[in-house]
């Protein structure tokens, strides 16, 4: 792996230069502009797959008709998620909230406050929320870590609610501690950390997950996700393409560390 020493320092730098103007083009964005951001957030987080604007989109109109207290929009579909997926989804959320008070005390009734992490805290929310009979689209935008998966989406809802409100995410959450979170590998994360050399894992899983968060951590024991937004946009902008060009990778604060430079 590659040496971490000074990488600290640069991640800093990326994180301070991250601009908030980009929640514009962030699915988090349309989370901040709604009136119930707890059920707003996990509503996004779950269709947050696919490109930014399209996700955007598709959060808004589910979000439109969760506020509007009736069922989703007729006709609704999100790629493979359809009406009946949503709907699912809906009732779901209203019977966690009617069973606990909100989605924060659903998650805490399985979480483990003396694990290192949330991986046994999110098995239990995510299968209470599927519910006994759950249809595929429901598991795919529930997944459980017990099953391998990164559950990128619902670790972005837990970075969203449990960290504080810095202008990007929510601090909606006071039960859960930053320092437990996992960070949500999506495709840019996941590509830039193993190109830092935070994971030797060339493909998604919750163990890399593991691998990236426990490397981060080394930098942040607090709060080590909250590199994640900085990371994630550097890929989204184009910033860090998928193949190394050297234009575009010449300015960036984290070339030193990067594999494919070194």
């Amino acid at each position: 792996m590659c040496a971490m020493v000074g990488l600290g320092a640069r991640l800093e730098r990326l994180a301070r230069r991250s601009d908030p103007r980009r929640l514009a083009r962030d699915p988090l964005g349309v989370v901040r502009a709604s009136q119930d951001r707890e059920g707003a957030a996990l509503l996004t987080a779950c269709l947050a797959f696919g490109n930014a604007r399209s996700i955007r989109v598709a959060a808004a109109r589910a979000i439109e008709a969760w506020e509007g207290g009736g069922g989703p929009p007729r006709g609704f579909r999100y790629r493979w998620i359809g009406e009946g997926d949503l709907a699912r989804l809906f009732g779901s959320l209203r019977e966690a909230r009617a069973r606990h008070g909100s989605l924060e005390m659903a998650f805490l009734r399985h979480d483990r406050p003396e694990s290192a992490d949330v991986g046994a805290g999110l098995d239990g929310f995510s299968s209470e929320l599927r519910g006994r009979r759950p249809t595929p689209g429901l598991r795919f935008l529930l997944p459980r870590p017990r099953d391998g998966s990164a559950c990128k989406r619902s670790l972005l809802f837990l970075r969203w609610v449990a960290r504080p409100d810095d202008g990007a995410d929510l601090g909606l959450w006071s039960g859960l501690s930053p320092r437990r979170l996992v960070v949500p590998l999506d495709t840019h994360v996941h590509r830039i950390a193993y190109w830092l050399g935070l994971t030797g894992r060339k493909a998604p899983s919750w163990r890399a997950a593991l691998e990236v968060t426990a490397a981060l951590r080394r930098f942040d024991p607090l709060d080590p996700v909250r590199y994640d937004f900085a990371l994630a946009h550097l890929g989204i902008s184009g910033d860090c393409p998928r193949s190394p060009v050297a234009t575009l990778c010449a300015p960036c604060p984290l070339r030193p560390h990067c594999r494919a430079w070194t």
